[in-house]
């Protein structure tokens, strides 16, 4: 790529632009952003200089370094810029203070926060909405795929409903042992202990893997026991989309040796986050980066069959139309690893503030902000990946 100011009919030149983080995701927003002609400058910042400068200069942006733990090096990284997106996990370390700064910079920010601590953090007090209205900042939080589209595909379907009262997330993807290790912490994070769901129009904290449901899916996926697990769509569903009684999220891998790994290890202790004092590491954030290697690769891999590789982003949304209690099933099936929908969710979520489609101040989640059908439908046309859905009626016949 030739830099940014080959594209005059750019969303809106003479914008500043932020990417914090420059691993998969950031990485990724990044280069969707810049060939969108999203903004007239573009920097990329990450703690490893090397990598931002390499990422830089395939797109023809600028790179600094910074540090996501210290509040100064945040601010100056931001300061001056439209837009910031943080790519930066795991969010229940990075999120809120990050979110600080862009609301005391004045710059409008963007993330992919999937851990539900943040997003009731967020969104139980309105200290952080307040300050964001006050500032003439728009923080939109958990702008990924799960949650994301799934927040938005839930707004979808309560749109279409007279009255909507349940929405059930289910997120499931085949088993890869080797991601990054903020990925691998996240999992662990919201696959340990006691999570949030929304239930009987209150949050109650359940064990994680209990709720088992089993769930067909749509060709050429299969059928697969999903249970409770921790994300933010349990949170903040029941706050914008009011009326619902439920709101739950579940997930599993498509092979289960996947997830009797990870019961194994949490039941070891292995997903602990108390640092051993000899050591000076915590177990999981040994396991996280270990996962993350090459040789865990090889070490934990699975036999995949003819299983199709891919992931599916379920939600049903249940309530009443024409006085019939009536569900909508929406499942968004990636079979091409080479898009990921995380960052193509982020990356569209960043243009929608850049173009002006989003203006409100203040805190919010996608389904209280996004357009739902040109969002998806831009989104699925990019990933290339079929979305279905289905409505069903249920008829009383009296005796």
């Amino acid at each position: 790529m030739e830099g940014l100011n080959h594209n005059p009919g750019g969303v809106h030149m003479g914008k500043k632009l932020v990417v914090l983080g420059c691993g998969n995701v950031g990485s990724d927003v990044a280069r969707y952003l810049a060939a969108e002609g999203a903004a007239e400058e573009i920097l990329v910042a990450d703690y490893n200089l090397d990598a931002a400068e390499a990422l830089a200069k395939e797109i023809g942006a600028k790179a600094v370094k910074f540090n996501a733990t210290d509040p100064e090096s945040v601010r100056e990284t931001i300061s001056g810029a439209d837009v910031v997106f943080n790519g930066v996990g795991p969010f229940h370390r990075f999120a809120l203070p990050i979110i600080e700064q862009a609301i005391a910079a004045g710059v409008h920010y963007v993330d992919i926060n999937d851990d539900f601590d943040v997003a009731m953090a967020l969104v139980s007090t309105d200290k952080y909405d307040q300050a964001a209205k006050e500032a003439g900042v728009t923080v939109l939080f958990g702008a990924g795929s799960t949650p994301g589209l799934t927040n938005i595909l839930a707004r979808w379907g309560a749109d279409q409903l007279d009255k909507a009262e349940a929405v059930h997330v289910s997120w499931g993807c085949s088993f890869a042992p080797a991601m990054s290790s903020a990925v691998i912490d996240h999992l662990f994070h919201c696959l340990t202990g006691d999570v949030p769901q929304f239930i009987d129009g209150k949050h109650v904290d359940i064990p994680a893997w209990s709720g088992e449901r089993i769930i067909e899916l749509q060709p050429p996926f299969g059928t697969y026991t999903y249970s409770f697990s921790g994300h933010a769509e349990s949170v903040t569903l029941p706050k914008y989309l009011p009326g619902l009684r439920h709101a739950t999220t579940r997930s599993t891998f498509f092979q289960e040796e996947g997830n009797e790994l990870y019961k194994k290890l949490i039941a070891l202790g292995l997903a602990d986050t108390e640092v051993i004092p000899k050591l000076g590491i915590s177990p999981r954030t040994f396991l996280a980066h270990y996962m993350s290697t090459p040789a865990a690769a090889e070490a934990l891999a699975v036999d995949y069959g003819t299983d199709t590789l891919g992931a599916v982003f379920r939600v049903d949304v249940e309530g009443e139309l024409n006085g019939c209690r009536t569900q909508i099933i929406y499942e968004i099936h990636i079979v091409d690893f080479g898009k990921d929908p995380t960052s193509t969710c982020a990356a569209n979520a960043v243009l929608d503030i850049l173009s002006g489609k989003v203006t409100q101040a203040g805190v919010y989640a996608p389904e209280a902000i996004i357009d739902p059908e040109p969002f998806v439908t831009k989104v699925m046309s990019k990933l290339g990946a079929n979305l279905h859905r289905k409505m069903v009626q249920l008829d009383t016949i009296k005796a």
